[in-house]
């Protein structure tokens, strides 16, 4: 009877399923599938002063992501437009048209992001007129503020193989730059966001985020700027979905000046809040 009972034991755990490697553990992944679309409103606001002058600014945009069949087995490939616009660029205060822009990417189910390529031109067509090297310049403008909204279009932090506890937590590196080695500006950044699970409940996972990043700029008249940001937030990720609900970061940045002809050194501050609220169409 004994020999019957272990023998039981034994089948029902060769049998049983695999369960979490920890009680609570929780395993975050994208689910993206292809014909799904998603909506994700970016809402901004910058508060900077500028020589004891404050000036804010508000915007919003709304971008659409449609999910295309991916290159290969774990990934998927993303276009995305910007459907609208509010702030200052929608209220004359610039003549950027950023529906005229189109993004695509591929992305794995662990938020890794590749092959990442824009269309199209937001700025106003330059006059006939327009000398060749001006018209370098406005290529690279151009290519530089397509190149800004890349990073912000393709936000979606990548995210740990391993499952995660209360208290765990994660970092996203991201290294990028714009402009290139002729005319213009460029510009080089260096990002780091540390992700602290904090609470895991009804299918949602609740992380506080922290965010540091260096940015370090040449202008087109020799003059050189660093900005060094610092800020914290929070964000939701809805397990079942397998997507983040939401994700809001507060920070401050100090930028430092200098070379710039005609002028003193100066420093700027900036204060800035950012909102990413995503729903599935």
């Amino acid at each position: 009877m004994k020999r019957s009972f272990i023998l039981l034991i034994s089948l029902l755990l060769i049998g049983a399923p695999a369960w979490p490697a920890a009680a609570g553990a929780v395993k975050l992944r994208y689910k993206l599938r292809p014909g799904q679309v998603w909506i994700v409103t970016l809402s901004s606001q910058n508060e900077m002063t500028f020589m004891g002058q404050k000036n804010i600014n508000r915007s919003k945009n709304v971008i659409e992501y449609r999910v295309l069949k991916g290159p290969k087995k774990g990934w998927v490939s993303l276009s995305a437009s910007i459907k609208s616009s509010g702030g200052p660029s929608a209220q004359g205060g610039s003549p950027m048209d950023l529906s005229k822009l189109t993004f695509t990417a591929d992305m794995h189910y662990s938020g890794e992001i590749r092959n990442v390529q824009h269309q199209g031109n937001a700025m106003p067509p330059p006059g006939p007129d327009l000398p060749p090297q001006m018209k370098a310049m406005y290529e690279q403008s151009s290519n530089m503020f397509a190149e800004a909204w890349k990073n912000a279009v393709f936000w979606f932090p990548e995210i740990p193989e391993d499952p995660l506890e209360a208290g765990d937590e994660f970092d996203v590196t991201r290294n990028f730059g714009m402009g290139g080695s002729g005319m213009g500006m460029q510009s080089q950044t260096v990002s780091k966001q540390v992700f602290t699970l904090d609470d895991v409940s009804e299918g949602l996972a609740y992380f506080t985020v922290r965010d540091r990043s260096v940015t370090k700029t040449k202008g087109m008249a020799g003059g050189r700027s660093a900005t060094q940001t610092a800020g914290k937030g929070e964000t939701v990720f809805d397990i079942k979905e397998g997507m983040w609900l939401d994700l809001t970061v507060k920070s401050r940045s100090k930028m430092n000046m200098s070379g710039v002809p005609g002028m003193k050194d100066m420093s700027q501050e900036m204060l800035q809040i950012s909102k990413y609220e995503v729903e599935k169409k």
